[in-house]
């Protein structure tokens, strides 16, 4: 289990998953990767995955990732390579010789999409959830995985003034309406990037602290921007609630005609291992930085942080 957050308006996407792997409530990894982004002739997505994460020698990240791969032609459009995802997810899960008899309260799986796609000419954020555990019809969850993959599209509210989209994965029972009214009010008011996942960031964290969580959801967090505006690059960050020498990335898969490939495992690490930590937790701005440079953490990586974002 995990928790992964999409929040989205007419300026941005911000898709924010936590890294923790567990099994039966019991912490397994808290630095697994289980994130994406993806670019393809028609959208700039983002993706996250919660449930089965590895079996025997099964990974669900590398099945995913060689999935949307083999996937993408001839088409390379989203909702095309998704569709042909949703066929192999069931086939995949169903018949592969590490799964086929594995008991189906663990074969539970949902992945997020999100992102902006291109419909005739117009930028249209969106929203795509494949899972065989989901019942779409009144957003509950089974209990066991059913026999095949079910796809479910949503997109922002266009009502409003400003368009928003929450949608979130995993212990989603773990946040509150007041959590996704206060996400949904800064998305509203088009704030600031750093506004936004500022405070999904700690509305996370206290997740994570709560008996709710059941020891589901971690701190170690991954915070990938998609601009609506195509010219501006997609941005990550990675957030650690203790120090660390390194800093992490997605997983990048590009499904192009001229471009088709996947990269994974990406991370920083420093060479000279006296540099200072590259990932420090977010402390008072007026502390002394948890990096141990002795400075206030306004004037060290607190300030690193906010030019970053």
């Amino acid at each position: 289990m995990t928790i992964i957050v999409a929040l989205g308006n007419n300026q941005q996407m911000i898709h924010i998953s936590d890294r923790r792997l567990s099994h039966n409530g019991n912490l397994v990894d808290d630095e697994s990767n289980k994130c994406g982004v993806i670019f393809c002739n028609n959208a700039r997505m983002v993706f996250g995955y919660t449930g089965l994460a590895a079996w025997g020698n099964f990974s669900t990240m590398k099945w995913l990732l060689k999935s949307l791969h083999d996937s993408a032609a001839p088409d390379f459009t989203i909702g095309e390579t998704l569709e042909r995802v949703k066929t192999d997810a069931t086939e995949t899960f169903n018949n592969h010789p590490v799964l086929k008899y594995v008991d189906r309260k663990h074969k539970k799986l949902s992945v997020m999409f999100s992102g902006y796609i291109n419909l005739n000419g117009n930028q249209k954020q969106g929203c795509a959830i494949l899972s065989n555990c989901i019942n779409f019809t009144n957003n509950t969850a089974y209990a066991t995985a059913q026999d095949s993959f079910q796809i479910h599209y949503s997109s922002a509210k266009n009502d409003e003034k400003w368009p928003t989209l929450v949608q979130r994965v995993g212990n989603w029972s773990a946040m509150t309406n007041e959590h996704i009214t206060e996400l949904r009010d800064l998305l509203s008011q088009n704030k600031p990037t750093s506004a936004i996942s500022g405070k999904a960031i700690d509305i996370i964290n206290s997740m994570a602290d709560s008996p709710r969580s059941s020891g589901t959801i971690g701190k170690q967090l991954m915070v990938v921007k998609v601009p609506f505006d195509n010219n501006q690059e997609v941005d990550c960050s990675y957030h650690s609630n203790i120090t660390k020498p390194e800093t992490f990335m997605p997983a990048l898969v590009y499904l192009m005609p001229k471009q088709h490939l996947t990269v994974e495992n990406i991370s920083v690490t420093p060479v000279d291992p006296d540099t200072a930590p590259i990932s420090v937790p977010k402390v008072g701005k007026n502390q002394n930085c948890p990096c141990g440079s002795k400075r206030k953490y306004k004037h060290c990586h607190g300030k690193k942080r906010k030019n970053k974002r």
